[in-house]
């Protein structure tokens, strides 16, 4: 991003080209405060994409965390039912 003094630079060469006509200044006023208005909505953008990344980090880890303790209700429900199972079949043959 240029700094302010760059700007600034740019607006006193721009005039120089333009020379002492009042409609080349607001033209160029004009200009500027488009240009101005647009990096504005572009950073209001930006931010709102942030907004929306970070929301998309939540739900993601939202998503593991509710993944690992589905894994961990399915494990312990397969070792329950294998152990009652080796227990029913133990007390048949033993």
């Amino acid at each position: 991003m240029e700094s302010v003094e760059d700007l600034r630079a740019e607006i006193d060469r721009l005039r120089a080209l333009v020379g002492p006509c009042e409609l080349g200044y607001d033209d160029l006023r004009q200009d500027v405060l488009a240009a101005r208005d647009a990096a504005r909505g572009a950073e209001a953008e930006a931010g709102m994409l942030r907004g929306q990344v970070a929301e998309l980090h939540v739900a993601l880890a939202r998503a593991r965390q509710d993944q690992d303790h589905f894994q961990r209700m399915v494990t312990d429900r397969a070792r329950s039912v294998r152990g009652r199972l080796w227990l029913a079949l133990r007390s048949r043959w033993f």
